[in-house]
């Protein structure tokens, strides 16, 4: 496995990412960005904005291992910090396992192999529950109290 095997690899990756949708949910960290920041790396891309750049897990890893003591760290305590770093032994057949499991997510495989139905979607004794909740997330509707409680003496 070459190196430059594994750059490819992750460039191919890299292609597989940029197409998946932006999460409706906004988190701290999205998986979308920090699989985009991770894999450049690896292909030896320059991250996005240089400018607004934040320090990255291998330049803390970088500083650890240049210095004998950095910030006055005990050299115990330093040993025990390069003990908890993830490592990235990354080969080129883990990344094509990684781009197929991706390919699959991104093409909805197991959405269409396992197709669950409207029995399951839009139970009989409560067919607008999942919608329901769907709007509420995707703030479409916003529930009253009333209609809420209507909800939870009635079942609909």
């Amino acid at each position: 496995m070459t190196s430059q095997a594994i750059k490819d690899s992750a460039k191919q990756l890299l292609k597989i990412i940029s197409k998946l949708p932006d999460e409706r949910i906004k988190h701290l960290v999205s998986f979308k960005d920090s699989q985009t920041e991770r894999f450049r790396r690896v292909a030896g891309l320059q991250p996005a904005d240089k400018a607004e750049r934040k320090a990255s897990l291998e330049d803390i890893k970088d500083i650890i291992n240049r210095t004998s003591g950095p910030l006055g760290l005990q050299k115990d305590l330093l040993k025990k910090v390069q003990a908890t770093l993830p490592q990235d032994n990354l080969t080129e057949q883990s990344i094509q396992e990684q781009i197929r499991a991706l390919t699959n997510i991104a093409n909805n495989k197991y959405k269409k192999y396992y197709d669950v139905g409207d029995k399951l979607y839009k139970p009989a004794g409560n067919p607008t529950y999942y919608q329901r909740i769907v709007d509420e997330i995707e703030g479409k509707q916003k529930e009253t109290f009333f209609s809420a409680m209507r909800t939870v003496l009635f079942g609909k």
